[in-house]
C-alpha cells in the first residue's frame, strides 16, 4: 500500500517537474511590460519636472542677476554725476560746490530741559527704581530667614 502511494506521488512530482508549459506566461508578460510602461512614464514626468523647475529657478536668479546690475549702473552713473557736479563740471550752481546745513537749533524745552537732560533723568528714576527692588528684595528675602530660625 505504501509502495503504491510513494510511486503514484513521485509519478506525479515527476511529471509536474518535467513539463514547464503554464499557463498564465502571456498575463504575467503583458503585466511586467505594463508595469514597466507606467514607471517609464511616471520617470519621465518627473524628469520633465525637474527640468522646468531648474529653468524657472535659472530665469528667477538670472532676472535678479540683471536686475542687480542695472542698480549698480543706476548708483555708478549718479554717483559719477554727483562727482562732476561737485567738481564743478556742471552747469548746476555755476560749478560751485555749496552745502545747507541741516543740524537743528530748535531751542524748544519742556519745564526748562532739553531732551537729553529729560533721557537722563528717566534713566536715573530706573536705576533708583531697580536699586530699591533689589534691596526690598534682599531685605524680605533676609526676614523670611531670621523668621525660619525663630521658630526652630
Amino acid at each position: 500500500m505504501y509502495r503504491k502511494l510513494f510511486l503514484s506521488i513521485t509519478l506525479v512530482l515527476t511529471l509536474v517537474f518535467c513539463f514547464t508549459y503554464t499557463f498564465a506566461a502571456n498575463e504575467v508578460r503583458d503585466a511586467v511590460n505594463g508595469v514597466r510602461s507606467f514607471v517609464g512614464g511616471a520617470e519621465n514626468v518627473v524628469e520633465d519636472a525637474a527640468k522646468d523647475v531648474s529653468n524657472a529657478s535659472k530665469n528667477i536668479t538670472g532676472g535678479i542677476e540683471d536686475g542687480a546690475q542695472e542698480g549698480t549702473n543706476d548708483v555708478t552713473r549718479d554717483m559719477n554725476s554727483s562727482r562732476d557736479s561737485m567738481m564743478g563740471e556742471s552747469t548746476n550752481n555755476g560749478g560751485e560746490y555749496t552745502a545747507t546745513r541741516t543740524s537743528t537749533t530748535d531751542t524748544g524745552s519742556f519745564l526748562g530741559m532739553n531732551s537729553t537732560a529729560w533721557t537722563w533723568l528717566i534713566l536715573a528714576i530706573v536705576a533708583v527704581a531697580i536699586v530699591a527692588l533689589v534691596w526690598y528684595y534682599s531685605m524680605r528675602l533676609a526676614e523670611n530667614n531670621y523668621d525660619d530660625r525663630n521658630n526652630d
